[in-house]
């Protein structure tokens, strides 16, 4: 899982997919998790500030349609 990071968003690779994430607060710390493109216009966020490796087991576990 190859993973890169700014500033602010990290970008990872799941099965051969590009996920986009970041850190924010909604009502507490969250993540938000994004599949490129964007055209699909995907996104969930998830309670706390993840890890690149907990953001793929959330995306392979709560979220598998992102998969898609």
């Amino acid at each position: 899982m190859p993973a890169t990071t700014s500033a602010r968003r990290q970008l990872i690779e799941i099965e051969g997919k590009r996920f986009l994430f970041q850190h924010g607060y909604r009502f507490g710390r969250v993540t938000y998790v994004t599949r490129l493109p964007l055209g699909k216009s995907m996104t969930v966020f998830t309670p706390g500030h993840l890890s690149a490796s907990e953001v793929e087991a959330v995306v392979r576990g709560d979220n598998p349609w992102m998969l898609e």
